[in-house]
């Protein structure tokens, strides 16, 4: 074994390294503060973060242009689907009326009171408006992305002139 003078510490050097600790404080929490050089070297070719994130990467831009594109749709498409579901529990809630009967966990019979009413919409109401506005977010029609478009839009000198006229009032 490449690392026989630390073998002994294998599984608890991989943890502390997989919990953000350094090769020197793995040493001298070990006691072992000699091998700090040994655990680094191990660090380096065991848990070599940037060499994996390479070849990722690398594998990623071998992938056709039309897959990553699809790639990228099917999780637009997932997180429009998680949004649907989140606004039609959102009527669910909202569509309850005092007076409903519902059951409870333990099985017994009950009428929805005011009280839990304003509970469930008030629920019903946040998970609806935030589904809507990131649904809006991913399809680029909230303010922010509006406002970035229409910049866009702009010319290089108006923009400018905008920087200019806002230093002017600073």
């Amino acid at each position: 074994m490449a690392f026989e003078s630390i073998r002994q510490y294998i599984d608890k050097i991989e943890s502390l390294l997989s919990a953000g600790q350094s090769p020197r404080a793995i040493a001298l929490g070990l006691n072992i503060p000699q091998k700090y050089q040994t655990i680094n070297r191990y660090k380096k070719e065991v848990f070599d973060i940037q060499g994996a994130a390479r070849e990722a990467w690398v594998c990623e831009q071998a992938k056709p242009p039309e897959s990553r594109f699809e790639e990228g749709k099917a999780r637009i498409v997932d997180s429009l689907e998680l949004l649907n579901l989140a606004k039609l529990r959102s009527w669910q809630l909202l569509s309850l009326d005092i007076g409903d009967p519902y059951t409870l966990a333990d099985g017994t019979k009950q009428h929805l009171s005011l009280a839990s009413a304003a509970i469930h919409w008030e629920v019903g109401a946040r998970i609806g408006t935030q589904a809507i506005k990131q649904e809006q977010e991913i399809a680029g029609d909230d303010p922010e992305s509006r406002k970035a478009n229409a910049l866009e839009t702009l010319s290089d000198e108006h923009l400018r002139a905008i920087i200019a006229a806002t230093e002017e009032i600073d």
